[in-house]
């Protein structure tokens, strides 16, 4: 089974730096601008340095550049480092594609336990093109591997969730 990727997730991106009218939202339209007229080594350039401090969305965009070998050297290991980030922060686009890379074995082990968690914490995350992934992953563990996909959602919808009342 093939899953599509969500190329439609810089949309979501958008409408989210939309909202801030920071100089790190500027960056962020200035790299999407150039991702949407094919300078993907412009918007690498743009994306870096937001990335490397920490900017969530920037993040997504690194590792789906990396990931599609669009303006850099495709490399799936490092796609999934920016990634893991990004998702870690409660990215949806990034969970979504971090899930992916599992389900395939495409730069991390292949693993449908994570494949599963992590696809499941972007439907939760509000990315609505998880669940095909999510029950993609699903058809391919046994109960015993499903209780530990649902650990690992349990114990990171707990840790996040407690984080963002503080």
């Amino acid at each position: 089974m093939r899953l599509k990727l969500p190329f439609g997730w810089l949309a979501l991106l958008t409408a989210v730096v939309i909202t801030c009218g920071t100089a790190a939202a500027q960056d962020f339209r200035s790299g999407l601008s150039a991702y949407n007229t094919g300078d993907y080594v412009r918007a690498f350039h743009d994306w870096f340095g937001l990335a490397e401090q920490g900017d969530p969305a920037a993040e997504a965009g690194i590792g789906f550049l990396l990931h599609k070998g669009l303006g850099v050297a495709q490399d799936d290991a490092e796609a999934a480092k920016w990634f893991v980030k990004a998702a870690e922060q409660g990215q949806a686009e990034a969970q979504l594609l971090l899930g992916t890379l599992f389900f395939f074995g495409e730069g991390v082990p292949q693993s449908y336990v994570t494949a599963f968690a992590w696809c499941d914490i972007a439907e939760t995350s509000g990315q609505s093109d998880a669940s095909e992934c999510r029950d993609a992953a699903l058809e391919h563990l046994t109960p015993s591997e499903m209780t530990k996909s649902f650990k690992i959602v349990t114990d990171w919808l707990s840790r996040h969730s407690a984080t963002a009342h503080n």
